[in-house]
């Protein structure tokens, strides 16, 4: 008896160390190691870009390209690839930004948080439905109007209305065919200058009013065609990626929510996510920490391959925010059922542990259990 009790507390033992430990605490709202600065000039928090044709390189140690962009890069800016390494800036020449690898291997799952989670933490209401029947209620705008697909029109932008339209548009549609509450603002913002976050900021705040429960300014990035271009499904799409800015008081709740999203397309679209770019700038954010930057392909892409790549990740976004639909069912039921089993198992051997320990205590130590196990 004396041996097999040994045995089974050392099982035990084992188990609790090597079974991690569920996280039981309410959302994590801090930084993290993500950077957030304040000494920047107001004037400074609106993103630059490069003259057109021109791009920055981001870098791996090993001199692969991550990412390539015509948006500036700068030294503090981190990036999460499609394969979820993370990377961040050290150092800037020209039009080269090197990078160190900061984690091999970001485990996204780990860090997973729903959107009731979000909200809760944030003191704001759960998603619910709406008066018109649909489910909940996506804002969706564009601070740069003018943006274009060469391929499709003719030129990289446009003044008015751009192609960029008619991606925000296939993104609202797709929603609605979801059938996901959609309130998309056309309002102009024009010209696509630093002034453009300034001027945009009454459309965020316009939208934040209709009590949506996120919302999406949509862009296109300006970078080769092959920076974006994916087969998904056998269907040639657009990429698309996120931007996070570093230079609001949201970032750490902006850091978890675009990680669990990407988490949520890793699962049903693998590599539709080309990444998330810790940029250095604002894009609106510290307005609400549910307001996210997409880049839906290039200016060298197609705008039918961009509004492809935007109509799959409006499956994600109705995955993610109201629960998986006919197509997405068991995806990320797997995981939360593997935490679940998980978090059981640690409470359970937790409790048989502590009936031991109090049993070997009530007894007075190892001696008097062991001979009181004895004697039974």
């Amino acid at each position: 008896m004396a041996r097999l009790l040994a045995t089974l507390l050392a099982l035990l033992w084992l188990l609790m160390m090597f079974i991690p430990t569920p996280n039981l605490t309410a959302l994590d709202l801090s930084q993290s190691v993500y950077e957030f600065s304040q000494d920047l000039d107001i004037d400074e928090l609106w993103e630059e870009w490069l003259e057109p044709g021109q791009y920055m390189t981001m870098l791996t140690p090993e001199g692969e390209v991550i990412t390539q962009t015509g948006r500036r890069i700068y030294e503090g800016d981190e990036y999460l690839t499609s394969d979820n390494r993370f990377y961040r800036v050290v150092k800037v020449e020209d039009t080269l930004a090197y990078t160190e690898l900061v984690e091999e291997k970001v485990d996204l799952a780990a860090e997973f948080i729903s959107l009731r989670q979000i909200r809760e933490a944030l003191g704001l209401s759960a998603a619910q439905a709406q008066e018109n029947g649909k489910s909940g209620l996506i804002g969706i705008y564009h601070t740069h109007n003018a943006e274009s697909y060469i391929p499709t029109d003719g030129t990289d932008s446009i003044d008015g209305k751009g192609g960029i339209h008619a991606v925000g548009s296939g993104f609202a549609q797709s929603l609605e065919k979801l059938g996901v509450g959609v309130e998309y603002s056309e309002n102009l913002h024009l010209p696509h200058d630093r002034g453009a976050y300034r001027r945009s900021r009454s459309t965020v705040l316009d939208l934040l009013a209709q009590n949506p429960d996120a919302i999406f300014d949509v862009h296109r990035d300006a970078a080769p065609k092959d920076a974006y271009a994916a087969n998904i499904g056998d269907e040639w799409i657009t990429q698309v990626q996120f931007v996070v800015g570093r230079q609001n008081q949201n970032l750490g709740v902006n850091r978890q929510y675009a990680q669990s999203l990407k988490s949520a397309a890793d699962q049903l679209y693998p590599g539709l996510v080309k990444g998330i770019f810790y940029a250095r700038g604002n894009y609106n954010q510290d307005l609400s920490p549910l307001n996210l930057l997409l880049e839906v392909g290039a200016h060298t892409n197609s705008r039918e391959a961009a509004v492809g790549g935007i109509s799959l990740f409006a499956e994600v976004v109705d995955f993610y925010f109201y629960g998986p639909q006919d197509k997405a069912q068991g995806t990320l039921s797997t995981e939360g059922s593997y935490s679940a089993i998980r978090t059981i198992l640690w409470v359970m051997l937790f409790i048989v542990a502590t009936g031991i320990a109090f049993y070997i205590i009530n007894a007075g130590g190892w001696r008097a259990a062991l001979d009181r196990l004895r004697r039974k």
